[in-house]
């Protein structure tokens, strides 16, 4: 099973956060914690006056992951669409995918929503059904989110967070031994209010309801999670953290990954942080830094271990272990 082949996919326009710290200092807010927790410098944005969607972005990035991996669409056995902010709920954004790309009937379309551990869900879901499956060969998963009309301007955490984006991936089975080694899951619901959209469900809402963001919440259950867990996770695969090769971990907050760094005397260049440039994209974010470590530092090699590890509101938590 090869994870070769991404694209990251964002709007042109982007606003610059120094802006958003000067408009809530400004109101008596101190921005300084929130910046050393999350360290953003900008965050990309669909511009009000550019039709532009979850559904739009994911098919520019489908476009692209397809023609830089030289695979076709013909090709695709499965689409799937990865969002918590999708621009259709009937009929499924995937299947809008297929029309869009000219995908062949043989295609098995369906969105999927798991917030932003969404990404690590599907690869976990579509490596099994790929492994499970005596024809299908090569699925195309996009993650895409739009934030930027659900974020407002009134709590300092979501309007300094999200980006808008798109991440699109070809997960392919081959006769290697790449591919998911592992996976973990912890679920503490006793967060479920902590982040919230609709505020208060979709049969109350008005159009105007932005996001619920407690602002006591940082996501360090789920750092304690990884703490607690990773020794066992890797010791139950034979390994330790010295044999892992790259770190994805979510993009959410600069603080979380250098709890873990530290904890571990991690070399910084194995776990990147690319939250500082293209801010937290949500289902994707992991993998967005896959992208941009391939891209920026160097291509990983056969064999190597990639250890992802991620959240999603609510909360959830994973670990995966993937073998390059």
């Amino acid at each position: 099973m090869t994870l070769n082949h991404t694209f990251f996919y964002h709007p042109p326009t982007f606003e610059d956060n120094e802006e958003v710290i000067t408009e809530f200092q400004n109101k008596g807010i101190s921005m300084q914690k929130i910046q050393n927790s999350l360290g953003r410098s900008r965050r990309y944005l669909i511009s009000d006056s550019v039709k532009e969607n979850t559904l739009t972005m994911a098919i520019n990035a489908a476009r692209e992951v397809l023609e830089n991996s030289k695979i076709t669409i013909s090709e695709i056995d499965m689409i799937v669409f990865v969002s918590a902010t999708p621009e259709y709920n009937m009929p499924t954004n995937a299947i809008k995918i297929h029309e869009a790309l000219g995908a062949k009937t043989e295609t098995l379309c369906y969105d999927m929503n798991a917030n932003c551990i969404g990404g690590f869900v599907a690869i976990d879901q579509v490596s099994k059904y790929l492994n499970g499956s005596a024809f299908a060969k090569k699925a195309l998963v996009i993650c895409t989110e739009k934030f930027s009309d659900k974020s407002g301007k009134e709590n300092p955490i979501i309007t300094f967070c999200f980006s808008d984006s798109a991440l699109a991936l070809i997960i392919e089975k081959d006769d290697s031994t790449s591919g998911l080694v592992d996976v973990m899951y912890h679920t503490d619901s006793s967060f479920t209010d902590t982040i919230v959209f609709p505020p208060q469900g979709h049969s109350c809402r008005t159009v105007e309801e932005k996001m619920f963001w407690d602002s006591d919440f940082d996501g360090s259950g789920s750092v304690n999670f990884a703490l607690n867990t990773i020794d066992t996770f890797l010791n139950r695969n034979k390994l330790k953290v010295e044999d892992i090769d790259l770190f994805l971990f979510s993009q959410l907050s600069i603080k979380n990954i250098n709890t873990i760094v530290n904890h571990y005397n991690l070399p910084e260049e194995k776990a990147p942080f690319y939250g500082r440039e293209y801010a937290y994209t949500g289902s994707s974010s992991p993998l967005m830094a896959f992208d941009q470590y391939k891209k920026k530092v160097r291509q990983l090699e056969k064999g190597e271990n990639i250890l992802l590890w991620t959240l999603g509101a609510g909360y959830q938590a994973g670990l995966m272990l993937w073998k390059y």
